[in-house]
């Protein structure tokens, strides 16, 4: 090149060799491109081979009180090959034998069994688990809090929080009083670390579970909280069980005469002598259902974007399952009617 302007032929060289130059007030950086790429952050930046893992979650929160006056004795055996949970489901009430002159007569105890639901896989979780947790829906042992879905990167922490943020004044370093906020609830942090080793996709997850409750107080306010923090190995479309979260939730009824019961103080006390205030405590265990799948990396996506919509699949899948859910959902009322 002769006759240039060295501008302009710098601007030729770094085009041809798919470059990019820096100007600065005393020297001119000529880099590669991506090494912008490279400066930026994973929380900012993620190529276009990054996977994505989304993890969703089934949280159940059963009465404890109410089960063990039931005589339920349920116990969750965690292993690859399944779960158990309806060959535990039996009262706990003593054999009666009556003895007369002429025959003797046993009396069995009766049962309460699930037993179409005895033994199921975790892989259709989606089915039978969420049926024998709405059949304990509706005999008032428990609820079914959420179903949380949430994608993450690969090696990015994703959150999910069920509850409230509350708030509690405090003074910051100039004495100034300020609000600040606390999360409580049922929260779940994941993260988690996508490999490939002998042509196996599985997940590295580091899960954390907190449950947490507020008790305001005269003074100040407690948080109660109850964490479990575990690292597991799952593969692409697998799924792992958490129990034993415990949370107790202190209630106070008035109870006594009708009316009576309810006047002021300064009605002769009258309040005092038909009526008192009953405090009970209900210890709640909160059971999770957790689920991590690999999504395809956006090359991937693109390359199947011609051939099927990914975005209409996955809309027939949801409508499939609030079809199913419905239909549940009305199996369980009429069978709780009739």
């Amino acid at each position: 090149m002769k006759n240039i302007q060295y501008k302009k032929a710098l601007l030729i060289i770094v085009q041809y060799n798919n470059l990019m130059y820096e100007e600065t007030e005393s020297t001119i950086i000529v880099k590669r491109k991506d090494d912008s790429k490279a400066e930026l952050s994973k929380e900012i930046y993620a190529p276009v081979d990054e996977r994505e893992v989304k993890i969703s979650a089934l949280l159940f929160e059963g009465n404890v009180a109410e089960m063990r006056e039931r005589g339920i004795n349920w116990e969750f055996l965690l292993s690859r090959s399944g779960l158990s949970i309806g060959s535990k489901l039996v009262t706990l009430q003593e054999e009666q034998q009556q003895t007369s002159t002429t025959n003797q007569v046993q009396q069995q105890p009766p049962e309460f069994g699930v037993e179409t639901s005895s033994q199921f896989t975790m892989g259709e979780f989606d089915g039978d688990a969420t049926a024998l947790f709405r059949f304990f829906e509706t005999e008032n042992l428990g609820k079914i809090i959420s179903r949380p879905t949430v994608s993450t990167v690969n090696g990015v922490k994703g959150r999910t929080q069920v509850g409230s943020d509350i708030s509690i004044k405090e003074r910051d370093f100039a004495g100034n009083i300020i609000d600040r906020f606390y999360s409580t609830g049922t929260i779940i942090e994941v993260t988690p670390y996508i490999y490939t080793e002998d042509g196996i996709d599985y997940v590295y997850l580091k899960l954390k579970v907190e449950r947490s409750s507020a008790n305001p107080g005269t003074i100040t306010t407690e948080i109660r909280k109850t964490t479990a923090e575990t690292s597991v190995l799952l593969l692409d479309g697998e799924e792992t069980a958490i129990g034993g979260l415990y949370v107790n939730e202190e209630t106070s009824d008035r109870r006594g005469v009708p009316i009576l019961k309810d006047l002021p103080w300064w009605v002769l006390g009258l309040r005092y002598i038909f009526g008192y205030d009953q405090k009970s405590i209900a210890t709640k265990e909160i059971i999770m259902l957790i689920k991590a799948d690999i999504l395809p990396s956006l090359k991937d996506r693109i390359a199947d974007k011609k051939g099927k919509g990914v975005l209409k699949e996955q809309m027939k899948k949801n409508a499939e399952e609030m079809r199913q859910y419905m239909q549940e959902s009305q199996r369980d009322k009429e069978n709780k009617d009739k």
